[in-house]
């Protein structure tokens, strides 16, 4: 997992690295069927708090690099190499992600433009620049 997502889903990305690595940690996502554990210590056992490590992480990892692909842009720190510049008109959204036994489902909703107060005025976003 950690290797597909570091190679593929990386800061600095491209299209063909993201649809290899959407393959490549779907793999990883079917093979946790086949985890087990040797160790069977109740004290110190590295194997079953890593099993149990990867068991909370590995859903993360599949959403992040469904997301990463779908995103056509550079947004924050993130720079997808095919898309260099941020697109407010078609990604100036929230994505919402479901993950069920493997499957990724997208969607997004809007972002507010608007404070929940008259007190303060609403503060534009703006590209990152260095």
């Amino acid at each position: 997992m950690q290797r597909t997502m570091q190679a593929d889903c990386a800061v600095f990305r491209t299209t063909a690295s993201l649809e290899e690595g959407k393959g490549r940690i779907d793999k990883v996502y079917g093979q946790m069927a086949d985890l087990g554990i040797q160790d069977r210590s109740l004290i110190f056992n590295t194997d079953l708090i890593e099993t149990l490590e990867l068991d909370n992480m590995i859903g993360q990892a599949v959403v992040t690099m469904h997301s990463a692909a779908n995103r056509h842009e550079s947004r924050g720190a993130h720079m997808h190499e095919d898309f260099p510049e941020r697109d407010d008109v078609n990604w100036m959204k929230h994505s919402v992600v479901w993950f069920d036994k493997g499957r990724v489902t997208l969607d997004s909703r809007p972002v507010h433009d608007y404070t929940l107060t008259d007190e303060i005025a609403y503060i534009k976003p703006k590209a990152r620049v260095y």
